[in-house]
C-alpha cells in the first residue's frame, strides 16, 4: 500500500534501513523484526523504522504491534500520506473497523479526491455490515473522475472490493462479468490476480455452477504456489509426539489457568462460529486468533524456515523455570484482552501445543472443533487467506496435512493430565446447546438464549469467516465436499481414502 519514507542527507541509520528493507522485499519479517526494535531504540521516533516496524508486525499478525508502530509512525510525520492509508490498513486488518473508519474518513476529509481511502473507507463499511451505505459510496466513486483516471491496477481494487456485495447485495452475473476479463490479465501483479479468481470461485459457485467454481479456485491457488514438503512435516509430526509422549516429565506452571478458554483444531472447522457464539455472554472475552503461546515456542524452539511454525519438540528446554517464564509472558497478551471472567484464544494452530498449553495454563479449558476432513481440506483449499498457508495450495497436501492432524490429536487425547471437549462442526450447527452445554458447566455458566444470536452481534472478526459468523446457523456447508466429488482424487489420496 504505502512505499517506505525516504532517507534524509547525513543520515546515519540509511545503511542498516536499506539493509532490514531487503530483507522485508525478500519477506525475511521475523529476521528482520530484532534489529527493528533494537534501531527504534535508536530512532524512537523515525516514521522509517517504525513504518518497517508495522510491516513485519502485520505480516506475521501481530496485529497490535503492528497498528502501534503506524500510529507511532503517523505522529512522527502527520503529513504523510501513505503512513495514514498504512495505518487504516493495520487498523482494518486489526479487526479495529470503527477506528478504521475514523481514520479514513479523517484522511478523505483533508484529502477528499484520494482514491484508496475513498476505497477503504467502502470495504471497511463491509466489514462492519453496513452494506447499503458502501454500495452507495461504490456507486458514487464509480461514477467520478477519481475513478475514470485511476489505472487498472488500482481500478482493479475497487472491483475486487464491489465483488463482495454479492450475493447477497448483488447480482453475481455482474461481478463476474466485471472481474473474468481481470482473471489473467498480465498487468495484475499476482496479490490481484488471487483475490480476483477467488472471487470468482466464490461467485461461479453462489450460482451453482461447481466445475466452473472448482477451476476459478484452483487457479487461485496456482497463481502464487508455495513450497511445502508434507514428508518433513511429518517427521516434524513425529517428533512433536515423541517430545510429549505419556510420562514426559515437562513440568505444570503454577499459576492457575482455569479462566482461559482455547478454541482450537484444523482452520474452517468451527472455530470462529463457536468463539462467536460463546463470546455474547458477558463473563467471556474474545481474543480471537491470538498467538500467545507460539511467540513463547519460537524462543524455546526457533523455526528458521520461512512461514512454519515453530514445534515444541526439544524437551530438554522445557524446565520449570522456563514453563513459569513462558506462562508469565504469554499471560501478558491473555491479561491484556480482560483481566476479570474468561478470555478465549481461537487460534486454530495451537492444536500442535495441547500438551503445552495444558502445563502453562492448568486448568484451561481445552475445545477440539472438528469437521469432516473431505468438508475441512476443500473449504481451506477454497479460501483465500491473508497470510501464507502453503499446505492449502494442492489438495493431496492437505489431505496429507489431514492426516498428522489427525495422528496429533489421538496423542493428545491419549494423554492422562488433558481433557478435551469435543466440537464436531456437524453436530454444533445441529445442536448448539447440546454441544455447548458442557463447555459452560465446565467453566460454570449458565445457558443464555442470546448465545443462538451471534450473528446479531457487533463484535469484530477479523479471520476469514467475518462473513460467515454474521449470518444465523445454517447447515448448507455440511457434506459441501459432495458438489466437487468429481475434481477430489488428490485429496482423496491425500486422506488415503483411495490408493
Amino acid at each position: 500500500m504505502a512505499k517506505r519514507p525516504a532517507p534524509t542527507r547525513n543520515d546515519p541509520i540509511a545503511a542498516e534501513l536499506n539493509t532490514l528493507a531487503q530483507a522485508i522485499k525478500r519477506k525475511q519479517y521475523s529476521a528482520a523484526l530484532p534489529r527493528l526494535t533494537a534501531l527504534r531504540q535508536k530512532a524512537p521516533r523515525d516514521p522509517r523504522v517504525l513504518w518497517m516496524l508495522g510491516v513485519c508486525n502485520g505480516e506475521l499478525g501481530r496485529h497490535a504491534e503492528a497498528i502501534e508502530a503506524y500510529a507511532a509512525a503517523v505522529k512522527a510525520d502527520p503529513k504523510a500520506t501513505p503512513l495514514r492509508l498504512s495505518y487504516i490498513q493495520a487498523l482494518q486488518r486489526g479487526g479495529d473497523y470503527e477506528q478504521a473508519l475514523l481514520e479514513a474518513e479523517r484522511l478523505i476529509y483533508r484529502e477528499p479526491t484520494n482514491f484508496h481511502a475513498l476505497r477503504m473507507r467502502i470495504s471497511i463499511l463491509m466489514d462492519l455490515a453496513r452494506w447499503d451505505r458502501a454500495a452507495e459510496l461504490l456507486a458514487e466513486l464509480r461514477a467520478s473522475p477519481v475513478y475514470q483516471r485511476e489505472p487498472l491496477s488500482s481500478r482493479a481494487t475497487l472491483l475486487i472490493s464491489a465483488a463482495r456485495l454479492a450475493p447477497d447485495h448483488r447480482e453475481p452475473a455482474e461481478a463476474i462479468a466485471e472481474l473474468a476479463p481481470l482473471a489473467d490479465d498480465p498487468s495484475l501483479i499476482p496479490a490481484m490476480r488471487i483475490p480476483i479468481t477467488w472471487h470468482l470461485g466464490r461467485l461461479h459457485e453462489a450460482a451453482g455452477d461447481y466445475d466452473t467454481a472448482f477451476a476459478y479456485y484452483k487457479k487461485s491457488k496456482e497463481i502464487d504456489r508455495l513450497p511445502w514438503d508434507p514428508d518433513d512435516h511429518a517427521r516434524r509430526v513425529d517428533k512433536l509426539i515423541e517430545c510429549w509422549r505419556p510420562g514426559c516429565g515437562i513440568p505444570f506452571a503454577d499459576r492457575d489457568g482455569s479462566r482461559l478458554i482455547f478454541i482450537l483444531g484444523m482452520m474452517r472447522s468451527g472455530t470462529s462460529l463457536t468463539e462467536q457464539m460463546l463470546a455474547q455472554l458477558d463473563a467471556i472475552h474474545p481474543g480471537g486468533e491470538m498467538n500467545a503461546v507460539s511467540r513463547q515456542v519460537a524462543q524455546s524452539d526457533p523455526v528458521f524456515k520461512g512461514v512454519l511454525r515453530p514445534l515444541p519438540y526439544t524437551r530438554a528446554n522445557y524446565t520449570k523455570q522456563r514453563i513459569d517464564a513462558m506462562a508469565s509472558e504469554a499471560w501478558t497478551y491473555y491479561d491484556a484482552v480482560s483481566r476479570e471472567g474468561f478470555v478465549t484464544d481461537k487460534q486454530p494452530y495451537n492444536y500442535y501445543y495441547v500438551p503445552l498449553i495444558a502445563r502453562l495454563f492448568p486448568g484451561c479449558t481445552i475445545i477440539h472443533c472438528s469437521r469432516d476432513p473431505q468438508d475441512t481440506c476443500l473449504s481451506n483449499f477454497f479460501q483465500s487467506f491473508s497470510r501464507p498457508h502453503p499446505q492449502t495450495h494442492d489438495l493431496e497436501w492437505l489431505g496429507r496435512y489431514y492426516r498428522d492432524y489427525q495422528r496429533l490429536m489421538d496423542a493428545w487425547r491419549a494423554l492422562p493430565e488433558l481433557n478435551i471437549i469435543e466440537m464436531p462442526y456437524e453436530e454444533l450447527v445441529a445442536d448448539p446447546r447440546g454441544l455447548l452445554t458442557p463447555v459452560l458447566d465446565r467453566i460454570g455458566l449458565p445457558w443464555d438464549d442470546a448465545i443462538l444470536n451471534f450473528h446479531e452481534s457487533d463484535r469484530a472478526v477479523r479471520t476469514s469467516s467475518r462473513d460467515q459468523v454474521r449470518r444465523p446457523l445454517y447447515k448448507s456447508s455440511v457434506k459441501k465436499h459432495e458438489r466437487y466429488a468429481a475434481h477430489l482424487a488428490p485429496l482423496r489420496r491425500g486422506l488415503g481414502l483411495e490408493e
